[in-house]
């Protein structure tokens, strides 16, 4: 290659570069401007808020209970930023989980152009910026933005090891970094250091370094998962196919039976994507690190996880319908892409109208049920006196500081009996929670007992708000 050649190469990236940023940069602001993310308190991912307020404490040098819920996931030190420059603005907030889907979509796109094709790289990597289920994981500053850029700053960083070589350097401890940050948000994560492994394995370096990378990886997941206590704020065994639905129609969809067809065959693309790319899998790091996201965070199957199926359904689905499509035998320009733009057509219409019904759902102020009750309950107590004037104990801590801007603890572990609770909740005012759910079965039992020492002052589908007599 002479200079020549490699001069236009650089000057041809620099131009794609230039209109990706004003592309991602268009993208941003019509998110914002149109009015498709919240700019309250309320939406947001339990563990997103425990993290958020994590770094908002830490900025503005302020003891809050929020140190008492235990060790956030890693996602915090992404959201460090906010707490030093932007402490207490959720426009911040959200414009940071727009940045970092940017990112997570700009590497998933050059390395599917690297790796596959362009043309699909190009598709996958438009339909998954404007797909519902991006949408509510950016307005919930949900975990699935970060899995995605977890994946790809882990490759970087395999790819920036591998060409030092230098055994137990700075590179091989950033790399065992980014798995603990990783793998504390989500077990979906768990994909990354499991297809890091697979790769020292097939393609070590030496047998030194491989034997460094085995013991540094299994140390650091261990080390995580000891100091959280695994993922304490998600729902396990959440029903799959509802996720999958809803990450497209849209979170107050209805399980009709064009829902739940969708799911199915959402499910089928994907079980097919993934076998389509078995072979690439075995060579390529990101192609395993999504197909094993997706069966590692089967367990926990939230908005999160259905945003990994989306990235996986994209990226790898993409280019084998292009080739069916190819090959049909169809000659012009609709025959070789008829079948690829009419997918694309209608994906597009139905992100578009369900993008449009979340935007009228925010102008109108409507929530999930959890976050009514929070809603009504913050009403609640907004007379109560100043923020340091209640206590509430509440099964959604995080959300609920956010939403009343007060100080929250979690529930109560279980007693032996009534006295015993009301004994260890002395000096709290709310007690905030879902009687239906299993968990707290025995404290729904024992509050029972108190109906002389306890009213409900709020009943709403999601749960209860408890106040203790005598509590402002």
């Amino acid at each position: 290659m002479n200079l020549r050649d490699s001069g236009r190469r650089v000057l041809i990236r620099a131009r794609e570069d230039y209109w990706g940023v004003l592309v991602l940069a268009a993208w941003g602001a019509a998110v914002l401007g149109l009015g498709l993310v919240r700019f309250d308190a309320f939406g947001i991912d339990e563990a997103g808020a425990h993290a958020l307020l994590l770094v908002w404490s830490v900025g503005e040098r302020i003891i809050s209970t929020v140190v008492l819920l235990g060790l956030p996931d890693l996602r915090a030190v992404l959201l460090a930023p906010l707490g030093a420059y932007w402490p207490g603005s959720m426009i911040a907030a959200k414009v940071h989980a727009l940045l970092i889907t940017a990112a997570a979509v700009t590497m998933l796109y050059r390395w599917a152009r690297r790796t596959i094709d362009a043309e699909s790289a190009l598709i996958a990597s438009g339909l998954l910026l404007i797909a519902p289920a991006t949408l509510f994981e950016i307005d919930a500053l949900g975990a699935g933005p970060y899995l995605l850029l977890a994946f790809g700053v882990g490759l970087w960083i395999d790819r920036k090891y591998r060409l030092v070589q230098r055994p137990l350097g700075g590179w091989f401890f950033a790399q065992l970094l980014w798995i603990m940050i990783a793998v504390s948000i989500h077990p979906a994560a768990l994909a990354y250091p499991a297809a890091l492994l697979w790769e020292w394995r097939t393609r070590p370096l030496d047998a030194r370094q491989q034997r460094h990378v085995y013991i540094g990886v299994t140390v650091a997941i261990a080390l995580i998962l000891i100091l959280r206590l695994g993922w304490p704020t998600l729902d396990w065994l959440d029903q799959p196919f509802v996720s999958l639905y809803q990450a497209v129609l849209g979170r107050d969809a209805p399980g009709t039976a064009l829902a739940w067809l969708l799911s199915i065959l959402l499910a089928m693309g994907a079980i097919g994507a993934g076998i389509a790319s078995r072979r690439l899998a075995a060579e390529d790091m990101m192609t395993r690190m999504l197909l094993l996201a997706v069966l590692f965070g089967l367990p926990a199957a939230d908005g999160a996880w259905a945003m990994l199926v989306m990235a996986m359904l994209l990226y790898l689905g993409m280019p084998r319908l292009i080739a069916f499509n190819r090959g049909m035998g169809l000659g012009g320009f609709v025959g070789q892409r008829g079948l690829v733009l009419g997918l694309v057509f209608i994906a597009s219409i139905v992100f578009m109208q369900v993008g449009k019904a979340h935007r009228y759902a925010i102008s109108q102020n409507h929530l999930p049920p959890v976050d009514q009750l929070l809603l009504a309950f913050s009403a609640e107590v907004e007379d109560t006196g100043g923020e340091e004037a209640t206590m509430t104990m509440s099964q959604w801590p995080g959300k609920t500081m956010l939403a009343t801007r007060r100080h929250a603890l979690p529930l109560p572990p279980p007693f032996a009996d009534h006295e015993a609770l009301l004994k260890n909740v002395a000096n709290v005012d709310f007690l905030l929670f879902d009687p239906k759910d299993e968990r707290n079965e025995t404290l729904a039992a024992q509050l029972a007992e108190l109906t002389g020492v306890t009213e409900t002052i709020l009943l709403e589908e999601a749960g209860v708000a408890v106040r203790f007599r005598g509590a402002p």
